[in-house]
C-alpha cells in the first residue's frame, strides 16, 4: 500500500539555476526524503482521528524509503503486517472471512483497544479442542468461568463457527457463543485519508526542505 505524490518544481527554477547541475539531484533527493519522513510521522499521529483506539503497533505502521540522487522517488508506505488490514481503511473494499473474531459477545472481557487480549483466541481454541478448561486466572482475565466446558468448531443449525460454552438449560445441553467467526465478506468504506494527508504535508513542507537542502548542497559543493 503506497502513495505516489508529484511535486511541482516550476516555482523553484531560479533557485535551481543558482546550483551547479550535479548538485540538483542531491538537494532534491534530500528534500524528498525529509518530506516523506514528515508524511510518515503525520500519518501515524493522525490515525486515532479516523480509527477508534488503534493499538501502539498500528500507530507505528507508516514509514518511508528515502530518495537517492539517481532515483528521485521517496516512498511512504505501511509496513507489511499492518498494511494487510490498514489497506481496507485507506482503500475500502471487501475483506474475505478468516479466523479472526469479527463479532464478540458482551459476556467476555476485552482489552483497552476493544479486542480479546492477544493470543487468547488461539489458547481458547486449543483448550476447546483438547476438552480442557481455563485456569482460574485466565477465566478471570477474560470474564469467563473457569468451570466452563468449551466447544470449538461448526455447531451447525445455522450457527456460525466459533468457540462456545456448553451449558445445561431446561434439562438440555445447549451451546452459548463466546466468540464467533464471520462467514461472510466484510465490506469496508475508505476511512483514513492517507493520500490527502501526504499531499498536505508535501504542500506544506517540501519547499522549505528544498531550500535548506540547496543551502547544504552549496556549502558542501566541491
Amino acid at each position: 500500500m503506497k502513495i505516489s505524490v508529484k511535486v511541482d518544481l516550476s516555482g523553484l527554477e531560479r533557485m535551481l539555476q543558482r546550483l551547479e547541475k550535479k548538485q540538483v539531484p542531491y538537494a532534491t533527493a534530500l528534500a524528498l526524503t525529509r518530506t516523506a519522513q514528515d508524511a510518515a510521522t503525520a500519518l501515524n499521529a493522525e490515525l486515532p482521528q479516523y480509527i477508534s483506539k488503534p493499538t501502539s503497533f498500528t500507530q507505528k505502521a507508516f514509514t518511508q524509503r528515502k530518495a537517492e540522487k539517481h532515483d528521485l522517488r521517496a516512498v511512504v508506505f505501511a509496513k507489511g503486517v499492518q498494511a494487510k488490514y490498514l489497506r481496507y481503511q485507506v482503500l475500502g473494499g471487501d475483506r474475505a472471512p478468516n479466523k479472526k473474531a469479527q463479532r464478540l459477545p458482551s459476556n467476555i472481557n476485552l482489552n483497552a483497544f476493544g479486542n480479546i487480549p492477544r493470543g487468547e483466541i488461539t489458547r481458547l481454541i486449543a483448550l476447546a479442542k483438547a476438552g480442557g478448561r481455563l485456569t482460574k486466572y485466565k477465566g478471570k482475565k477474560l470474564g469467563i468461568s473457569s468451570k466452563l466446558d468449551l466447544f470449538y468448531g461448526d455447531p451447525g443449525h445455522g450457527k456460525p463457527p466459533g468457540i462456545y460454552k456448553r451449558v445445561v438449560q431446561g434439562g438440555q445441553h445447549i451451546l452459548v457463543p463466546l466468540i464467533v467467526f464471520t462467514q461472510q465478506s466484510v465490506h469496508y468504506k475508505p476511512r483514513f485519508p492517507m493520500r490527502a494527508i501526504v499531499q498536505r504535508v508535501v504542500n506544506q513542507r517540501f519547499r522549505a526542505h528544498f531550500a535548506i537542502a540547496m543551502r547544504e548542497a552549496k556549502a558542501t559543493a566541491r
